[in-house]
């Protein structure tokens, strides 16, 4: 009975598509139905479904049949899954389709998109998967921030399936029989037919085409290349990062600019007891606090014992005063006007990040590459922490600071107490040291403002699930219990 619904199926998308008998020169493709079974499933499903179709209509590089008539059809038969849809979209003469699947997790939602290609090369196969995560409740949500979202998730498959999808551009004597404009170097394949109507395509020459028209000597007849839509990828991951940027973020002034310079040394020096109270723990940022814990309270503790170990106290006590006295009061007056700059960058930079993640208005101070820079030149990992990077600002953070305290202990002049001679005996600097770790500590700081104007915010609406193995602590609390440890995810 099954079989004979699917038959009937496949008569009815054959007489629809019969409607339009050209021969489509731009690869056909199916957007079906994206499941979701909830009312907040299927609300965001089709918010996704409409804004891959309108991506794809706008790219102007498929020939889309009529989505409304395809997701009737769909549903009429309830074909969903993998085969059945490969089945019917070959007699609709389909070059590629997209199916998908929302379904809700405790945290929030989990989207699974998938892209099969029907031709050459693919043959049935998958061309691309695209799964990731959204946190919260679409419900909570305004109309306008919802479609943001599902925006945003559907220009990230888009990208990916430009990124993966290729399709064959055919040469005939010479010239590429295509609509596309084609200009490049490109493998010519020939195609080998084997059992079952299967093909394999067979590796020749490289050829180098301008303007659909192939350069060169040799004589090419009755081959194809296989053309990608690379550069439309960029495009659009371009088009919708600054599109987001110019949604949530305040256009760039050089007042907020000049308002973060007057407030470096302030946040320094009261980044102890703001940023931990006031940053992380009020954010219930409780991974960053972790994270600060571990690795700058140790630097501040050192501010603190050098400090309060003066040199000039240590002298009123004739007491010998080493270089790593010297050292140590000095870098904690660094940490005083500079190097607490770093966290306090970070603590609240991660909540303004977490508001423009889900549209919650716009933030300012955030966006600007005046900003950027002068993080960068001035504090350790500062950049990175403002656009979003823990692991890297706390590398720069690490290798900043060891840099920073080389250069300070050997810049500093050691003293010795001359009991015969009731007075002090000064040691020279090693200055062929500090110059060596100021000449390092510079390179540093070139590579990391290049390094952080060079990546964009971490502002992506969805963690995209990807192969990798990540390790995170957990900081929990609850009104019954709190929770201290480790978290090990393998994603694949």
């Amino acid at each position: 009975m099954k079989q004979d619904s699917i038959k009937k199926y496949i008569i009815l998308c054959v007489v629809f598509i019969l409607a339009s008998t050209l021969v489509y020169a731009k690869p056909k493709a199916g957007f079906g139905i994206i499941r979701g079974f909830s009312s907040e499933e299927m609300f965001l499903a089709t918010l996704l479904r409409q804004h891959i179709i309108n991506i794809a209509a706008s790219l102007q590089i498929f020939d889309s049949v009529n989505p409304e008539n395809l997701a009737r059809q769909q549903q009429r038969y309830a074909c969903y899954d993998e085969q059945c849809m490969l089945l019917f979209t070959r007699e609709m003469g389909l070059s590629l389709f997209v199916i998908g699947k929302v379904s809700q997790t405790a945290s929030g939602y989990r989207v699974h998109i998938a892209a099969y290609g029907l031709d050459i090369p693919y043959n049935g196969k998958e061309v691309c998967s695209y799964t990731a995560t959204v946190k919260g409740t679409i419900m909570d949500k305004s109309d306008r921030e919802a479609s943001y979202i599902a925006e945003e998730i559907a220009s990230q498959f888009m990208v990916l399936l430009c990124q993966r999808f290729q399709v064959p551009a055919y040469i005939s004597h010479n010239t590429v029989v295509s609509d596309f404009t084609i200009n490049g170097t490109f493998t010519c394949y020939t195609v080998e037919m084997l059992h079952d109507d299967f093909v394999s395509l067979k590796p020749m020459d490289n050829v180098t085409i301008v303007n659909n028209i192939v350069a060169g000597n040799g004589v090419y007849n009755d081959c194809m290349v296989l053309i990608d839509f690379k550069k439309e990828a960029e495009a659009i991951q371009q088009f919708y990062y600054g599109r987001k940027q110019e949604i949530v973020f305040n256009k760039a002034a050089w007042e907020d600019s000049c308002s973060l310079i007057a407030f470096t040394i302030p946040a320094s020096a009261t980044m102890p007891v703001v940023v931990p109270f006031f940053g992380y723990y009020a954010n219930e940022d409780y991974e960053g606090l972790l994270l600060w814990i571990g690795n700058v309270v140790p630097y501040t503790g050192m501010q603190m014992w050098g400090l309060t170990h003066k040199p000039d106290t240590m002298k009123k006590h004739h007491e010998d005063i080493s270089r790593h006295d010297r050292a140590l009061y000095y870098f904690g007056w660094y940490m005083l006007f500079v190097g607490g700059m770093p966290s306090f960058v970070d603590s609240f930079s991660h909540s303004y990040l977490e508001q423009a993640r889900y549209y919650k208005g716009k933030v300012s101070t955030m966006g600007d590459k005046k900003n950027e820079v002068y993080l960068s030149l001035l504090g350790g990992g500062s950049g990175m922490f403002y656009k979003g990077y823990r692991a890297w600002g706390y590398w720069y953070f690490h290798i900043t600071n060891l840099c920073v305290y080389g250069l300070l202990y050997n810049y500093a002049r050691p003293s010795e107490w001359d009991s015969a001679n009731q007075r002090y005996r000064t040691h020279d600097a090693n200055k062929s040291a500090s110059y060596a770790f100021l000449s390092l500590l510079s390179v540093i700081k070139i590579v990391e403002i290049v390094h952080t104007l060079s990546v964009p915010y971490t502002i992506s609406v969805v963690e995209q699930e990807d192969s990798r193995i990540e390790v995170l602590p957990v900081f929990a609390v609850n009104d019954y219990e709190k929770i201290t440890g480790i978290a090990c995810a393998m994603h694949f």
